[in-house]
């Protein structure tokens, strides 16, 4: 199994954690132990040990709770992971067939090294899974016209000697006959891209965390008992609370609602309406691995891979997670024909086939948020996915963890993720 740092354990060991966390996390051995030093990563206070009760309760168990969870547990730390509605919830942003790993992302580097990274995490587990769950392609990122925002993706790409073309729009039409390219002036072409399957993914993720000796149960959480600026416990209605030394909410878009006061402001969480075409018959050209992946103008287009040729349209109006009805709008189904009609005419009369709702959780910069709760030391928070967190995932695993356990990183990215000035 991967370990801390991209180390190989062979198991988790249950002994080694009490010593691990005895101190807290503050002394030389315990940074040492996790393949830190004393003098690169200033001490934080770690979980407490209690015997009978977790070292850290993650709260939610999407992507960023789930890979955290994962994490913390391979570490040998004791986890709690709850979620209100359950591992893969219809409800959950993490949910439905698929997600893009993409490294481009303009100027902003951080996160075309972290998608580098976690595409090495996710290989080396569907190697030691023994389980698909990438579907590797190539995906087009379209522009009317050359645009900045393709110089500067370049640049990146360049510097992290991460391989790409530019693509003008003839050459797009001989490569992708099945995609009409009209009003694409040029393409920025990642080699190196794949689709995850979404729900496959976090339901094994969860298996394992269990499998592991984790702690999975269903309980919607919130702030419990405190003393001063520690909190004591989650509280998870009536009687019921769970203690542990530290806790880490990462429930996405019911960020702002356990944390009105401190978040209402600062996520945000459209309504995401996908629309899942059905392929001709006996056609294979819009289906993986004959299709590429296609961004731009407003809209995502996937081949199909199980469910159908899948659309999303990208909307601004908001969603309620708990209270939103998971039907797609009429309207919503024809904007999403309306593009297939433009970019792949052959599918235009073809049925839909399947749909999905759901929402995504934004911050305002679309960066990650993860930091301490400004009233508590031993709360975090690990969300602002943003549309493009999924993918993340294990490395979004491997940072909190450090975080939670004492090992501060990198002072930029800690800026990047700050709550403070958002």
């Amino acid at each position: 199994m991967t370990g801390p740092r991209g180390q190989t354990t062979s198991k988790v060991k249950p002994a080694n954690r009490r010593a691990f966390l005895k101190s807290g996390l503050g002394s030389a051995v315990a940074l040492s132990a996790l393949g830190a030093h004393p003098a690169d990563s200033p001490a934080q206070t770690g979980p407490a040990i209690v015997t009978g009760r977790p070292d850290v309760v993650v709260v939610g168990a999407g992507a960023f709770g789930a890979w955290t969870a994962l994490t913390l547990r391979e570490r040998g730390v004791k986890v709690v992971l709850l979620d209100a509605y359950g591992v893969c919830s219809p409800r959950a942003t993490s949910y439905d067939e698929t997600r893009l790993i993409r490294c481009g992302y303009g100027d902003r580097e951080i996160y075309s090294r972290w998608a580098l990274r976690a595409m090495d995490l996710w290989e080396k587990r569907q190697q030691e899974w023994n389980q698909k769950l990438l579907y590797p392609g190539t995906r087009l990122s379209l522009a009317a016209h050359s645009t900045r925002q393709l110089e500067l993706e370049r640049k990146v790409f360049d510097r992290l000697s991460i391989r790409y073309e530019i693509l003008q729009h003839d050459e797009l039409s001989r490569r992708y006959p099945q995609v009409s390219f009209e009003g694409v002036e040029a393409a920025f072409l990642e080699p190196r891209s794949a689709l995850i399957k979404a729900q496959d993914a976090l339901l094994r993720v969860a298996e394992e965390f269990k499998r592991k000796g984790g702690t999975i149960q269903i309980g919607r959480a919130a702030l419990g008992r405190a003393s001063g600026r520690q909190l004591e416990a989650v509280s998870l209605g009536g009687n019921e609370s769970v203690a542990a030394g530290s806790f880490v909410f990462a429930c996405g878009p019911w960020l702002r609602k356990v944390f009105p006061d401190v978040l209402g402001k600062t996520i945000v969480t459209p309504r995401v309406e996908v629309v899942y075409f059905g392929p001709p018959s006996g056609d294979a050209r819009f289906s993986w691995p004959n299709f590429p992946y296609l961004n731009g103008s407003g809209f995502s287009l996937y081949p199909c891979i199980d469910r159908g040729i899948k659309v999303l349209p990208v909307t601004n109006t908001e969603a309620d997670p708990d209270a939103e009805e998971r039907v797609v709008t009429a309207a919503q189904v024809k904007r999403a024909r309306d593009y297939v009609a433009l970019r792949v005419p052959a599918l235009k009369d073809q049925p839909v086939v399947a749909t999905h709702v759901c929402q995504f959780e934004m911050t305002k910069d679309q960066h990650f948020l993860i930091d301490t709760h400004p009233q508590f030391d031993n709360v975090w928070f690990a969300g602002g996915g943003s549309s493009h967190g999924f993918k993340h995932g294990p490395v979004i695993g491997e940072y909190v963890s450090d975080r939670v356990t004492g090992i501060a990183g990198d002072p930029e990215l800690q800026k990047i993720f700050a709550l403070r000035g958002r």
